[in-house]
């Protein structure tokens, strides 16, 4: 799809100011700017060679934990606490973890008397999982295939744990299914801590409808030198890798930055090493670690070893020695949710990647969600008599303190969403929907932007009369230039498309789609004339700020003039 650059003025052409509560400030930037270029750099070894001759192969061949950290000042070890200590220490650890954004390895996990060993283990996999299909990557130069299980197998063990001179494939299973059964004992088994479980209690990724959920459970099985590239988890998530099974020694090399040190270490890669840290395309040496000006945490995971990532810290996995299968998800709290609104999305719309995780729409859901929760403890604790158990009243009473804090948080980023998507014209503009009273979500059609989810009225659901435009009615949308998720208001062109591209009949959503931040900056489709179009109304959203105040001051007890009822007025002025 060709998009020409058109000479737009005005920045409030949808209503959206320029300086929004997300941009960043001119430092920022500065430390996290672009740079314009595209080549992949392959991993070099430490060793010395003549400019003038090939690099090195890729080795890790030689390393132990000990050389690697006298070979820079700022490393430092990953902090370390076992499996095996008391709940209310682990449950402090994770916590002080998260407070701090230093990265954290729970250890000892395979001594737990409910490790699977039996399940997590290669030969498991080969038995039962025979036909599954691994999307590799080859080492040297970077391209994917398709390979089945047994095969990837088969070939890590005959191979040699570290790069030999004239090899040219070595693969790396990254992003690979995981197993159902892995996945219940995850969940269900109740072994690891339930802040850490993906959809668990620090989790509101859970709060995505089914047809905009998130899967981001995945295996990664390899052998010495491979690797995954310096990179930052997706939209601020917090990740963590277990370590399930190794053979012949295997281990993998863990290189962290704290959640603080994003802006520098991004500022490091672009200025020092000429690459672009969210491209995700370099692998750093141990000398270009050493040389960063930020403190780098190291460690070698081997079996039991369950890694937490902070949220934006800069990591690099290189594996060690025979065959390592890991597991590894991602999970989202408020805290994160904030730092991807400020910081993350905007670098994302810069390099033009896509979100995945949709994160306005996950602030949406996650203010309705922890609305309904507070509504509900409200209810409970007016209606109950006085004779009622304390232990009751104590959980909801510890619930409400927890929600509240997060509900106060959610709805100061709500209120800046709402300033950024309001327009004074919005009631004349295009709609996706009318009104999203009494409406149901049920999965829609897939798009290049992911599942759709599509909102059906009461007439429409599903054992009830069909509507012929119920179909039609889906609202995930993406920017066909960045990429950005775009949760309410965007600009469409439905002649710059080619027919045979989408339906003979284009309604609104079918179109060639530009974010208002990227219609700002001045870009546009070839006829430079698009069309404003909202998802729903503005009133509804502004309905759904309110209910959240006033479920904040029904807490609090007494009015707040914070948290008074919003109208379009209390938008302009914000």
């Amino acid at each position: 799809m060709t998009l020409a650059t058109s000479g737009v003025s005005g920045a409030q052409a949808l209503g959206v100011p320029v300086n929004s509560p997300q941009t960043l400030t001119a430092d920022d930037y500065e430390a996290e700017r672009i740079q314009s270029t595209t080549e992949a750099h392959e991993y070099r070894s430490d060793v010395p060679s003549n400019s003038s001759e090939t690099p090195a192969r890729p080795t890790c061949q030689g390393w132990t934990l000990i050389r690697i950290l006298e070979a820079g000042e700022r490393f430092r070890h990953i902090p370390r606490i076992s499996a095996l200590r008391p709940q209310d220490e682990l449950w402090q650890a994770i916590r002080e973890h998260e407070t701090a954004g230093i990265p954290l390895i729970i250890e000892d996990w395979h001594k737990h008397p409910q490790w699977p060993s039996n399940m997590f283990d290669v030969e498991w996999l080969v038995q039962n999982c025979p036909d599954e299909v691994l999307h590799v990557r080859n080492m040297h130069d970077r391209l994917d295939r398709d390979m089945l299980l047994p095969e990837f197998i088969e070939r890590s063990r005959k191979q040699p744990a570290y790069v030999s001179p004239d090899e040219v494939e070595r693969f790396y299973g990254k992003d690979a299914f995981c197993p159902p059964e892995w996945k219940i004992w995850l969940e269900q088994s109740e072994v690891l801590p339930a802040p850490v479980i993906p959809c668990g209690t620090n989790d509101i990724l859970q709060h995505l409808p089914e047809s905009s959920s998130v899967e981001s459970l995945m295996c990664y099985l390899g052998i010495g030198d491979t690797f995954t590239p310096c990179h930052k988890d997706l939209c601020a998530s917090s990740g963590q890798n277990i370590m399930c099974y190794t053979e012949n020694g295997g281990s993998s090399y863990w290189f962290m930055t704290a959640s603080s040190d994003a802006p520098a270490a991004a500022a490091y890669f672009s200025n020092t090493l000429g690459q672009e840290l969210d491209w995700e395309t370099h692998v750093a040496t141990v000398r270009e670690f050493a040389a960063a000006p930020f403190t780098v945490y190291v460690a070698e995971q081997k079996v039991g070893d369950l890694v937490l990532v902070p949220p934006r810290s800069c990591h690099q996995v290189v594996n060690h020695g025979g065959l390592t299968v890991k597991m590894s998800w991602s999970r989202m709290t408020v805290r994160g949710l904030q730092t991807a609104l400020r910081h993350e999305l905007p670098l994302y719309r810069r390099v033009c990647r896509p979100e995945q995780y949709r994160v306005k729409s996950l602030l949406h859901r996650t203010l309705l969600q922890y609305t309904t929760e507070l509504e509900e403890i409200l209810a409970r604790t007016s209606d109950s008599p006085s004779g009622s158990s304390r232990g009751d009243s104590a959980v909801d009473l510890t619930k409400q303190s927890a929600r509240l804090s997060d509900l106060e948080t959610l709805i100061q980023l709500f209120e800046e969403l709402l300033c950024e998507e309001y327009t004074k014209s919005h009631a004349s503009l295009s709609q996706i929907i009318h009104s999203t009273r009494g409406w149901a979500v049920v999965p829609g059609p897939m798009r290049a932007a992911g599942t759709t989810l599509i909102l059906r009225p009461p007439s429409t659901i599903p054992g009830t009369l069909a509507d012929d435009h119920g179909d039609k009615q889906s609202y995930n949308f993406a920017c066909d230039f960045c990429g950005a998720d775009m949760f309410q208001s965007f600009f469409e062109c439905r002649d710059c498309v080619l027919v045979q591209d989408v339906d003979a009949v284009l309604g609104n959503g079918d179109g060639l789609l530009i974010c208002a931040p990227c219609y700002v900056e001045g870009r546009s489709c070839l006829c430079e004339e698009m069309e404003p179009v909202q998802c729903r109304p503005f009133g509804d959203l502004l309905r759904d700020r309110n209910r959240a105040a006033e479920a904040i001051v029904r807490c609090h007890g007494t009015s707040d003039t914070k948290y008074k009822i919003w109208t379009e007025r209390s938008v302009t002025y914000f």
